[in-house]
């Protein structure tokens, strides 16, 4: 039998959940505004999803994430750091139509 999970929710525009309509990791809907929010720790309550395009209220982490404090892991392998998370990307994106499945 299916689970249905039913989070807080309202259908009222510009409607946001205030700090003591949430406990801390609770989620809240606005179906008509298409955003999620959620309480944190310290008490705020914040938006962590919005279906507009560019929404610029909405952060995401970026930046460079370091270096290696080790070459071993915890079990003894060895570790090679080839990746890193530039600010800005390198390169481009393109997109390829590989036609439909058949």
């Amino acid at each position: 039998m299916a689970v249905i999970i039913k989070p807080k929710r309202s259908e009222d525009s510009g409607s946001i959940p205030t700090t003591s309509d949430l406990e801390v990791g609770e989620i809240a809907v606005n179906t008509t505004d298409k955003t999620i929010y959620t309480k944190t720790t310290t008490g705020n309550v914040i938006k962590i999803a919005n279906y507009a395009e560019a929404d610029p209220t909405l952060v995401f982490p970026t930046g460079d994430l370091g270096t290696l404090s080790s070459s071993q892991d915890a079990f003894g392998q060895t570790l090679v750091a080839t990746f890193d998370s530039l600010d800005t990307p390198n390169g481009t994106l393109t997109t390829q139509d590989l036609g439909a499945i058949s």
